[in-house]
């Protein structure tokens, strides 16, 4: 592929200071290009050593370094790769670069390294997507979630359902060759049955993208309510610090504020919003319209308010809405114990009421653990399942699904085998741009822009 060829080198290991820090090369030069520089050559295959590494230029040492060669194609990218293991600061590791580039060797791009992999069959595209989900996995439950896409599970249910459609468009193109010969090859009945078991595992895994999203970007928990509410306090109170400006003005939060936190291995997104309130503040209407665009876009919805005469209507809303959400009764500490259990009555499997004090830390923990409930309950948040995450993924599924859904409609009609075979070879053109099998040099250089440079 152009632009990807030569021999690249580059820190694989975070920069600054370290212990140890990890220099790649990688190419059919790779030897050619660290031989000059190190003592003990060639290293051996697979066995790590040590060795001095200086500048073939002046004879300068720059480093004790440790050595490990990995020959095409037993390793990470399917070419000859070195790794050099030096001590970490930022010195060193730039030095040691230096050299290398002066013996050939290039800068490595952005996600170069797993490019390479992939180009040489090393994986496929969702390994290699997943390979930057496992490095920016925030929680262990995304992380698992990764581990499962890189593994290949995916990958052998989409070449699972490709098989079948394979058989299936090949029947009818056999048909086709001896269309002009009294001979029945193709039966209807078993065309209709592996398209009709295509469409069927192709739904389950667009139907686990939710979760499979929830739990590889977060789940998306907007605090809502009125002005005053508490919900900066109830923010603050979640992450046990004044991250958020309070104040008894009305209107005090203009914009929303997100807020990412781990809570039991899951990743939360909550957002502190504007108040919901009528207004002719410009500025506060432009932020009342992100808060009702992130009610839109939310996973679960947080509705708070401080009077138990409003948990009614509130419960009422969120009876009308697709997710799931919880009422937060808050300032339960000014609160008459009478009307804190009248509120608390209103509370539902599927739609909690939860009484807090968010400024006197009062049941916050209960709040998080409900938050949990709620939404385990509601997306089965399966780390061990195969699941998509990526918005690319589920657009395929989505061109394959309507493409196999013409190709049954033709098949009732009686249709031309030749228009049903079109449109089963789409669809799994469609499952193939997931895989990489076709997909374009643009979307590649989109998905491996996403890499640090050394991976």
């Amino acid at each position: 592929m152009a632009g990807y060829e030569g021999t690249i080198a580059a820190l694989s290991t975070p920069e600054g200071v370290g212990g140890i820090a990890v220099v790649r090369v990688s190419g059919p030069d790779a030897l050619h290009v660290i031989k000059p520089c190190i003592s003990r050559i060639p290293p051996e295959p697979l066995r790590a050593t040590f060795t001095s590494f200086t500048n073939p230029e002046d004879g300068h040492f720059i480093d004790d370094v440790v050595v490990t060669y990995f020959k095409s194609p037993r390793s990470y990218t399917g070419e000859d790769l070195v790794e050099i293991s030096c001590h970490g600061g930022r010195i060193i590791p730039a030095l040691i670069l230096d050299v290398l580039y002066t013996q050939g060797a290039r800068p490595a791009l952005p996600g170069e390294f797993t490019r390479r992999a992939f180009i040489n069959g090393k994986m496929d595209l969702t390994q290699a997507e997943a390979v930057a989900d496992v490095i920016h996995a925030e929680t262990e439950k995304s992380l698992k979630s990764a581990r499962v896409l890189l593994h290949g599970r995916l990958s052998r249910e989409l070449e699972e359902i490709r098989h079948h459609l394979m058989e299936a468009a090949s029947l009818l193109e056999i048909g086709l060759d001896f269309s002009d010969q009294d001979i029945e090859t193709i039966n209807p009945e078993e065309i209709r049955d592996r398209i009709e078991r295509g469409l069927a595992h192709i739904g389950d895994l667009m139907a686990s993208y939710q979760t499979g999203r929830i739990l590889h970007d977060g789940a998306r928990i907007p605090i809502v309510g009125k002005p005053n509410a508490g919900k900066s306090s109830l923010l603050n109170a979640i992450l046990k610090e004044e991250r958020v400006i309070t104040s008894d003005i009305p209107g005090t939060t203009r914009d929303y504020i997100e807020e990412r936190i781990n809570h039991s291995g899951y990743l939360l997104r909550l957002y502190d919003t504007a108040g919901l309130r009528d207004s002719r503040d410009f500025i506060e209407l432009a932020g009342l319209e992100k808060t009702k665009k992130l009610m839109k876009d939310a996973d679960l919805m947080v509705m708070i308010t401080e009077f138990p005469d409003e948990v009614p209507d509130i419960a009422g809303f969120l009876d009308s809405q697709e997710i799931p959400g919880l009422i937060v009764l808050n300032k339960i500490d000014r609160l008459p114990e009478e009307d804190v259990r009248k509120a608390l009555s209103y509370t539902k499997p599927d739609q909690p009421v939860v009484a807090v004090s968010a400024k006197k830390d009062i049941h916050i923990s209960v709040l998080m653990d409900r938050i949990l409930d709620l939404l385990k309950a509601h997306y089965i948040l399966n780390t061990e399942s195969v699941m998509i995450s990526h918005l690319r993924h589920q657009n395929q599924l989505k061109a394959a699904q309507k493409a196999l859904l013409r190709a049954q409609e033709a098949l009732k009609a009686g249709l031309s085998p030749e228009f049903i075979a079109v449109d089963i070879r789409e669809a799994m053109i469609a499952l193939d741009d997931i895989t990489g099998k076709t997909t374009s040099v643009e979307v590649l250089n989109h998905i491996f822009s996403r890499f640090c440079i050394g991976k």
